[in-house]
């Protein structure tokens, strides 16, 4: 459950949390931006240097194998993903990036995600590292802390509004005590999981399956996925639905008066299969249950959809409501 006071912190000062659960991975090499350009479904060739951007890594037939975030520096890539994509992550490297122009590593054991979120979420980063931290959303500063370099991103697309920071794990638990002292409040991961579904940002192994096309999980709504940079792994499948037709299926929220028996939840309209649901939190500021659904894209906002429990919930858009302090969802 998440308390009043985390809430507070997010909504009016700074939150801090070390992100668990994520793997790293470093591409450096003459030929590493053409050859990541090659397989996600974002633009990191126009992002350009010092830029933060969000995509996906897709199958051959367009599905998502998992969502990145891309930090990209002068001298190298650095990858943010799921750790539970680990392993394909890496297989998919192994077989496509050619050594000679693109080499790729995993750092996750020896660096750390650290995130600081909200209005006073600058600040605060500021204070604790030392430097100018970017005032633009999906671009990247050096920091120094100590002798160890931080990169700090101004986040694009997560539900929330401040900063994703990678450090080198030796120095992620000093960062921390100094974000601290400089007044940001430390939170757990259950308040991120809160945001990410009011901000209807889908999440691998829930809304994201390997049967999960990127238009259904709203990645280009969300900026993930370019219709303009050309070929890349799984780009036929994904332009095609685009430009010639629709996904059969959507995300979408669905309002409860309580959470369902257990997650992930069929979903029925009437007496047809709706979809499943598979997320939901308490949403404070509307008072309700708020839940995340895969759907069929027939099921209209407004629609009343039933869990096998006999709970009844009420299909709505999303987001839910915009990220604390502004800043894209």
């Amino acid at each position: 459950m998440v308390g009043p006071a985390e809430r507070e912190a997010l909504s009016t000062r700074a939150a801090v949390i070390a992100r668990a659960d994520l793997a790293r991975f470093q591409l450096t090499g003459a030929g590493r931006v053409a050859c990541l350009q090659g397989l996600l479904t974002c633009d990191v060739d126009k992002a350009g240097e010092g830029s933060h951007a969000f995509g996906a890594l897709l199958t051959a037939k367009g599905m998502i194998v998992a969502p990145l975030w891309v930090m990209r520096t002068a001298d190298a890539l650095l990858l943010e993903a799921p750790a539970s994509a680990a392993a394909e992550i890496e297989a998919v490297f192994e077989r496509s990036l050619p050594p000679r122009l693109c080499h790729y590593a995993v750092t996750t054991t020896e660096t750390a995600s650290i995130g600081v979120y909200g209005p006073a979420a600058a600040a605060a980063l500021a204070a604790a590292a030392g430097g100018a931290v970017p005032l633009l959303a999906g671009r990247v500063a050096h920091l120094r802390h100590g002798g160890s370099r931080i990169l700090a991103a101004r986040i694009v697309a997560r539900g929330l509004d401040g900063f994703d920071c990678l450090v080198p794990a030796g120095a992620a638990g000093d960062l921390l005590a100094r974000l601290a002292r400089a007044g940001a409040v430390p939170v757990t991961g259950a308040l991120l999981e809160e945001r990410r579904i009011l901000a209807g940002f889908p999440q691998l192994g829930a809304e994201i399956d390997d049967k999960t096309l990127p238009q259904e999980a709203r990645l280009d709504e969300l900026g993930a996925v370019s219709y303009t940079k050309g070929c890349y792994l799984g780009q036929e499948t994904v332009a095609r639905v685009h430009f010639r037709g629709h996904a059969n299926r959507h995300l979408a929220g669905v309002a409860m008066e309580r959470l369902p028996d257990a997650l992930p939840a069929p979903l029925v309209a009437g007496e047809r299969t709706a979809g499943r649901l598979t997320s939901a939190c308490w949403w404070e500021a509307g008072g309700c249950y708020a839940g995340l659904a895969v759907l069929r894209r027939d099921v209209p906002r407004g629609d009343t959809v039933t869990a096998p429990d006999g709970l009844p919930g009420t299909v709505r858009e999303l987001p839910w409501e915009p990220p604390p302090g502004g800043g894209a969802p």
